[in-house]
This record gives structure tokens, C-alpha cells and sequence, in this order.
């Protein structure tokens, strides 16, 4: 039987920069590159998270956030290249001009709710960073899902969900934190790795034997995972 294997283009991103980050410092330690020449271009780092948040925020409030981190890193990489060296009076004027366009934008297209409802789909995914995630899953015929924080949290419920198979989700937690709520029928079967951090199973074993099992996979690396009832 062939397996479907899913993306997930929150965990792949995370671990590309994880990946960049080791290999340069593993190249400073050996003497092959010099990395601190380079440290100057941090501002590339709040520029990139900017951009990632105004292509997947959730919510108007993570649209703003992403404004201001791209509009951050871009004024600290230009004064960095020399092309600008902002003062005290232009991070105001800016900061009052992205302010501004925010509430404008509010007021004219009105208050977004919170990123807080039922979805039927049967594999659910996630990538918060920097922010919050939260869902209700009502989905009859539940596959799994994959979910990443990065100094961010989700928040999972699947009470009102179903399984006819056992389903899987994988985790990714870094300065973070996932909580899942499951059905008291679901037997919940923990297979993460925690480093310097936590996985905890809180769910109550079924009282009756039940094929209902949900496979928790990932790594949490200085976060938790909490799994509940």
C-alpha cells in the first residue's frame, strides 16, 4: 500500500535556515570561512521573517507584524550598505506612517476576527512564527497534519474530530510551544524527541479498546508539546 507523503513548507524553511546557520559556523570552526565579516548583515535575518509574515500571516495583526520587521530590516540593511543612515526622527516618521496606513486599512476594510475557527479539512497545517495558531477540526475522516512554532505557539482541537485510521501529525517547536486536544476515545501514541525541552502526554486511555490512534512525530527544541484531552 503506498503511502502519501505530504510537505510542509513551514518545516523545510526552518530547516534550511537551521541547516545554513550550522554549516556556516561549522566552517568558521575549522578555519575555512570567516564568518564575522558577515555578521554586519544581521538585518537580512528581521527582512526575510518580515517578508514570510506578509506571505502567511494569518491575521491582519501578523500583517502589521510583518510590515514592521520588513520595513526594520530594510532600513538597517540600507544604512548598513550605505545608502541610508536613518536617525531618531525618521524611525518616528516611519513608524507613524506604517501605523497610520494600519489603522486605515482597519478602518476601511473593517476588524478581522481571530484566526480562531472550524475546519473540516482532513489534514490540517500549520507554521507560526512569531504569533499564534489556533483551530477547531471537525473533520469526520482525519489524516494528520503538520504543525511548526518558531518563538510561536498552535493550538490544536480536535474534539470534535473522527478517525477511521490512525493518523499522524508531525511537530516542529523551537522557543515554542503546540498544545493538541484529542477525543477521550483516541489513543495517543508519542513519539517526539524533546531537546531541552518537553513532550507530555496528559490524555486519559480510552476505556474501551479503540483503533482510534493518533501518531505524534517531531522535535522540540527549547518548547513543549502537550497533548490533552
Amino acid at each position: 500500500m503506498r503511502h502519501e507523503r505530504r510537505r510542509s513548507g513551514g518545516q523545510a524553511l526552518v530547516g534550511a535556515l537551521l541547516l545554513t546557520v550550522g554549516a556556516l559556523l561549522f566552517a568558521q570552526n575549522l578555519d575555512l570561512f570567516e564568518v564575522r565579516q558577515y555578521w554586519r548583515y544581521w538585518p537580512v535575518l528581521p527582512l526575510g521573517l518580515g517578508i514570510i509574515k506578509l506571505v502567511t500571516g494569518q491575521s491582519r495583526g501578523d500583517q502589521a507584524f510583518g510590515i514592521f520587521l520588513t520595513c526594520l530590516g530594510a532600513g538597517q540593511l540600507a544604512k548598513t550598505l550605505g545608502y541610508w543612515s536613518p536617525g531618531p526622527a525618521d524611525i518616528v516618521a516611519v513608524t507613524l506612517i506604517v501605523v497610520g496606513a494600519f489603522f486605515i486599512g482597519r478602518g476601511l476594510f473593517g476588524r478581522s476576527e481571530p484566526d480562531v475557527r472550524k475546519d473540516s479539512s482532513d489534514f490540517i497545517s500549520a507554521f507560526a512564527i512569531m504569533a499564534g495558531f489556533e483551530r477547531s477540526n471537525n473533520s469526520q475522516d482525519f489524516r494528520g497534519g503538520d504543525l511548526t512554532a518558531v518563538m510561536g505557539g498552535c493550538e490544536i482541537d480536535l474534539r470534535q474530530a473522527s478517525l477511521r485510521a490512525p493518523a499522524s501529525i508531525d511537530i516542529f517547536v523551537m522557543w515554542g510551544g503546540v498544545e493538541i486536544r484529542v477525543p477521550d476515545d483516541w489513543t495517543v501514541d508519542l513519539q517526539g524527541t524533546p531537546l531541552l525541552a518537553g513532550f507530555v502526554d496528559k490524555t486519559r486511555p480510552p476505556a474501551i479498546a479503540t483503533e482510534k490512534r493518533l501518531i505524534i512525530r517531531g522535535v522540540a527544541l527549547m518548547g513543549g508539546v502537550e497533548i490533552k484531552n
